[in-house]
């Protein structure tokens, strides 16, 4: 994610064009095939989820969801990194994530004690 950053920020115009091409060589060359390895791993994880369950670990959320649904909520929320039609397992996922009540409660805190929340990392 943070390839994408450095590609939008603000540089002189003769600039701009080293730090587009380093930045796309980072993303290209680093984040994106550790993206890959990461969410077709959870998607694997997901598919042999213990006992059928709709979680990581089987049927009950875990530590191990709450962990993991920080980077991938954040992962949805730019645009084209998490796409469904490569992981469809993994997106119905985060979106179960957040209906949780549990998830919805945190943020509505977060909203009372900022006044606003970005998933946005």
């Amino acid at each position: 994610m943070g390839g994408i950053a450095i590609k939008n920020t603000p540089v002189p115009f003769f600039i701009r064009p080293i730090t587009t091409r380093v930045a796309g060589g980072i993303r290209t060359n680093y984040l994106d095939p550790n993206f890959d390895t990461t969410f077709s791993f959870l998607e694997g994880q997901l598919k042999t989820s213990p006992g059928g369950g709709k979680y990581l670990c089987g049927s009950n959320l875990t530590a191990a969801d709450i962990l993991i649904s920080f980077p991938l909520i954040a992962a949805k929320g730019r645009g084209g990194l998490l796409p469904a039609e490569k992981y469809p397992l993994l997106r119905a996922y985060v979106d179960m994530l957040e209906e949780e009540e549990g998830y919805k409660r945190s943020i509505a805190k977060v909203e009372e004690v900022d006044g606003k929340f970005s998933a946005m990392i």
